[in-house]
């Protein structure tokens, strides 16, 4: 079994759960959750082929509307403490881990700091600002993880790595601005989909030793969905 290490800042997240939501009015909330977020959202997921191993540095809260009627999650994040990476962690990486996955690249200040690590590693990102700044860590990551609303950010940056675009609507690999595997997904309504995308990286991640990014991106999307589908009956 292959070593997963997980490194990102603690999202400690409240999740407000309704049944729409109307702004600028009062609106009802069916339930509240308090948990913690980010690449903790692996554990949901059931790896079969990886051991995780999560580091945490830094702190985020993140006040989170699930909307479950229309199937959207709303995140307002406050920033509480800086995410560091020092030297015996990048040490422990490098000698313990078989691949690393960033939770999330343009969340943590210090990710000039992974081009010290030696061993394959994943990116995520999280916000709508623009990619370029990232170029040369998103050229020495294996994998790279964006939501397909996103993929207008990636206009002329053209890098070999493999950018696997999700939502709800179906899946896009990309390598070098070319569409190289596409595949649409009918959208459930009525779902609780809060850390959804990192379930998706999980399950792609803990195949993607055995088999190509196409098909690790369609296991991904179709255990994904039963995943969130299943939470309905908890």
């Amino acid at each position: 079994m292959n070593n997963l290490f997980l490194f990102g800042k603690k999202y400690i997240d409240t999740i407000m759960f309704v049944d729409g939501n109307k702004p600028g009015e009062t609106n009802g909330c069916n339930n509240i959750v308090e948990k913690y977020g980010g690449v903790f959202n692996f554990t949901e997921a059931g790896m079969k082929n990886m051991k995780l191993s999560v580091i945490t540095s830094g702190k985020k809260k993140a006040y989170i509307v699930s909307d479950r009627r229309i199937s959207q999650r709303t995140s307002y994040v406050f920033n509480s403490q800086k995410t560091e990476l020092n030297s015996k962690t990048i040490g422990m990486i490098n000698s313990a881990a078989d691949w690393l996955h960033v939770a999330y690249i343009d969340d943590i200040e210090c990710y000039r700091d992974l081009e010290k690590i030696k061993k394959p590693f994943s990116i995520d990102f999280c916000t709508d600002q623009p990619r370029e700044k990232y170029a040369k860590i998103m050229n020495l990551s294996n994998i790279i993880f964006d939501s397909r609303e996103r993929k207008d950010l990636y206009k002329n940056i053209a890098i070999d790595t493999p950018i696997i675009f999700h939502d709800e609507h179906g899946i896009e690999v990309l390598i070098e601005e070319v569409t190289v595997y596409k595949k649409e997904n009918t959208p459930i309504l009525n779902l609780d989909v809060n850390g959804a995308g990192d379930i998706f990286a999980a399950i792609f991640l803990d195949n993607y030793s055995k088999i190509n990014p196409a098909s690790s991106a369609l296991i991904a999307m179709r255990e994904t969905t039963k995943i969130l589908i299943n939470r309905k009956k908890k």
